[in-house]
């Protein structure tokens, strides 16, 4: 019924038949399923809650990438972030957001946390890093020869960290309020804990 990135972990609906899946494609035109995903962006996201209500569109210089530029092909789009945790440590500084998605356009969450200046950790096509870098032992080496000896500690993703965690809606036919939950990826739970041993100490 709907899509996720290739990047992109997480819950999806599959329609069984023909009646479900006319069904559900009506839930999905009038917003009666509610998505919601799990982000770790990079930066600090200053409030604990906000709304990004930006068109999304094509990018007409780059056919892969979508855009929150005014364009003539845009589409509403309107996610909903609420911080879950923050973290600032030696590899940088980020935020571990809940995002609930009105309407499902392409990338929609990746492109609107990258208008705000919060791209979606690993996701090198919005403007997030690869991977994260030990800013510390790096900015401790001052020569080049310095920075190569160091090798400055890394930690690598291989993938977008965004995940599909949770959709709410009505039975197709009984009408019964489902709610369902994936948890992160082992992958995923991973990364977040080697992020987190980096954590500086509290109020650093």
């Amino acid at each position: 019924m709907h899509r996720l990135d290739k990047e992109t972990s997480g819950l999806i609906v599959v329609a069984k038949n023909d009646r479900t899946h006319a069904a559900l494609a009506e839930l999905f035109s009038s917003r009666q399923i509610k998505k919601t995903y799990i982000a770790l962006v990079q930066g600090a996201v200053e409030r604990a809650r906000g709304t990004i209500n930006t068109n999304v569109g094509r990018d007409p210089q780059r056919r892969t990438r979508m855009t929150t530029k005014p364009l003539g092909d845009a589409r509403a789009a309107v996610s909903h972030h609420e911080v879950v945790r923050r973290l600032a440590n030696r590899f940088g500084k980020f935020t571990l957001v809940r995002v609930r998605i009105e309407t499902g356009r392409t990338h929609q969450i990746r492109v609107h946390m990258a208008s705000i200046g919060h791209p979606v950790v690993g996701d090198t096509l919005y403007g997030g890093s690869g991977h994260l870098t030990d800013q510390v032992a790096s900015q401790a080496a001052t020569s080049k020869a310095a920075r190569r000896k160091a090798e400055p500690e890394k930690l690598k993703l291989g993938r977008n960290f965004l995940h599909a965690a949770q959709l709410e809606f009505p039975h197709p036919s009984t009408g019964k309020l489902l709610q369902l939950e994936a948890p992160l990826p082992a992958e995923l739970e991973e990364f977040l804990s080697r992020l987190e041993d980096g954590q500086a100490p509290s109020g650093a």
